[in-house]
């Protein structure tokens, strides 16, 4: 009975402590057009994008604010940036020297365990710079990556869900408009999500997938790992 009393204990607390401190993200936010040599600035934030709740950087989850920001080039050359705390986020900056789609990523595995789980924060942005509109290279390292696909009649937000490099069905997808509409929407068999959206702006993603796996993660048995990926669509035109 003593076991039975802690299973279900420990099952409420790991649920209560998904929903709420897991409703949170890793963000990355970043103007969508750049210019050659000039410098582009980018920050990352860790928290509730929709509701603009964001925690300090020295209070986010474990050793997130540890986290690997990647820059991506248009010719494919992969360098690490460093960035510096700004109070409630990250900031960065680079310098496009060519042309193209320059793409930012980041996925990071938290250090700590919680009731059997491991949380891995996955987010990204793309930048444009000159005429080109189409990525050139396909993003490696993130298992859960959200990309965002140019609807050429421009009246649909269309965004295509990879897990560990191939197009993933069934992607829970939360979608927050800049008018507060938030609602949520599963890829099709393609891994494809097409919505319409209702207002001029800046969209944000939410993509979530939670797979039963088992193993040691820092000498910590785990039997979980919910991934998350975030992505800014920006919908203005």
């Amino acid at each position: 009975m003593k076991f039975n009393l802690y299973r279900i204990l420990t099952t409420l607390l790991a649920l209560a402590f998904t929903t709420t401190s897991f409703a949170h993200a890793l963000w990355i936010e970043a103007e969508p057009q750049g210019t050659l040599g000039k410098s582009h600035g980018v920050k990352i934030f860790y928290g509730e994008y929709a509701e603009k709740e964001f925690e300090p950087t020295d209070k986010w989850y474990s050793d997130v604010n540890t986290f690997a920001l990647w820059l991506i080039a248009p010719d494919g050359k992969k360098v690490q940036l460093t960035y510096s705390a700004a109070g409630d986020h990250y900031t960065a900056t680079f310098t496009p020297n060519q042309e193209g789609v320059y793409i930012l990523a980041t996925s990071h595995s938290a250090k700590q365990v919680d009731g059997g789980y491991i949380y891995q924060f996955n987010a990204s942005a793309s930048i444009h710079v000159g005429k080109t509109k189409t990525a050139n290279q396909t993003l490696a390292g993130s298992d859960l990556y959200l990309e965002s696909i140019k609807d050429t009649k421009g009246k649909s937000g269309i965004v295509k869900a990879y897990y560990k490099g191939q197009p993933a069905a069934d992607i829970k997808i939360t979608v927050s408009s800049p008018a507060g509409w938030s609602k949520s929407f599963k890829t099709d068999k393609n891994g494809i999500l097409e919505f319409e959206p209702l207002w001029k702006g800046t969209y944000a993603l939410e993509g979530f997938y939670t797979s039963k796996e088992t193993g040691t993660h820092f000498d910590t048995a785990y039997e979980n790992i919910w991934r998350c990926a975030t992505l800014r669509l920006d919908l203005s035109n």
